[in-house]
């Protein structure tokens, strides 16, 4: 698993830190965004003009939103049933398999790798931080912030979303590389 998210190198205390540190700032992004959320809610229903970005902020999680990492989660287990059903298709490309040398089939696979993983790092990243959001969410609704009340549900269900969806999609890295590492491309 250290290998999907880039921490299967280097010493322990380190990789241990860079974990420490998501999980805090993951934290503190959920913490923040509930906060600008709340702030921006009260300048929109004060009359306010907002911009796009903070009148989408300003709205915050409804059931309109909930369905994004649903999506992903439904498109990440059609690729992982397609992986383990059919044999391994070859890599994008503007050639033709059969045009490309094994060292290029390889080469492609790995590159394949890298990209699913470094999406597998930001899915992860969104999740973490809708997460703390969410959470942050209930701990305002249960300390008697009735504002928020209403968007708990539609902001558990989203955040879920995305934790199933990096879930989905680390059991198909997981499964595309083991692979490509039977192939001998890594």
């Amino acid at each position: 698993a250290t290998e999907l998210l880039f921490l299967h190198r280097g010493p322990r205390l380190i990789r241990a830190a860079i974990v420490a540190a998501f999980g805090v700032g993951s934290g503190i992004a959920g913490v923040v965004l509930l906060r600008l959320h709340v702030r921006l809610a009260a300048r929109l229903a004060s009359g306010a003009s907002l911009n796009p970005i903070e009148a989408l902020i300003a709205a915050g999680s409804s059931w309109r939103t909930a369905w994004p990492g649903w999506l992903a989660a439904i498109f990440f287990l059609i690729a992982l049933i397609r992986l383990r059903r059919g044999p391994l298709e070859p890599p994008p490309g503007l050639r033709t398999p059969e045009q490309l040398t094994p060292a290029q089939l390889r080469r492609g696979l790995r590159a394949e790798y890298m990209v699913v993983r470094l999406t597998l790092v930001g899915l992860a990243v969104v999740a973490a931080v809708d997460v703390a959001r969410a959470t942050s969410h209930v701990v305002d609704a249960l300390r008697g912030n009735g504002a928020i009340a209403a968007s708990i549900p539609p902001t558990l269900v989203e955040a879920a979303g995305f934790v199933v969806a990096s879930l989905v999609l680390a059991a198909w890295a997981w499964t595309f590389g083991a692979d490509v590492r039977r192939l001998g491309a890594m």
